[in-house]
């Protein structure tokens, strides 16, 4: 056996690792529709471990606290996408830390093509992830897109200011 055997065996195994059926399998473990945050902690590592070394601020949380009207929060976000495992553990975090019924988050898993779940993207008009559609009431009064302007439960609280 010459030495360029070893590295034509790695050359297949990859090719082989990249046919449709692997990618499609692979696709399969992709959280979709409806989640709660600690299915996404529990499913995805990385997850986890943005949330568990993310520090909220503490200014905002006050703020969070002291809302005295109730919210619910769309957050569209893909295992899939390096923008939600960046941005979607902060805002998780400082949910957590509200302690707060008044915020109802809903966490909604969207796959690679960001076409499911159909219903939930079409009614709010989802074309990047992730996406926190913020309504009050059944109004939207604001929406974070892709990468925040500073950290993300600042965003949220200038929306909020805004339209207070």
């Amino acid at each position: 056996m010459n030495s360029a055997s070893p590295v034509f065996l790695v050359i297949i195994i990859f090719c082989e690792l990249m046919t449709p059926e692997v990618a499609m399998a692979q696709s399969a473990v992709d959280q979709v529709g409806l989640v709660s945050s600690e299915q996404i902690i529990e499913h995805d590592r990385i997850f986890r471990i943005y949330v568990d070394r993310y520090e909220p601020d503490e200014e905002t949380i006050t703020y969070l606290r002291t809302q005295e009207d109730s919210l619910t929060l769309y957050v569209f976000f893909g295992n899939w996408c390096r923008e939600s495992k960046k941005y979607i553990p902060g805002l998780m975090k400082s949910l957590q830390a509200t302690e707060t019924n008044l915020i109802d988050v809903k966490y909604v898993g969207v796959d690679v093509q960001k076409k499911n779940p159909e219903k939930l993207l079409n009614k709010f008009d989802i074309e990047y992830i992730p996406t926190v559609v913020v309504l009050k009431g059944n109004v939207e009064i604001g929406r974070i897109v892709e990468k925040p302007e500073q950290p993300i439960e600042i965003d949220l609280v200038e929306i909020l200011k805004r339209h207070q």
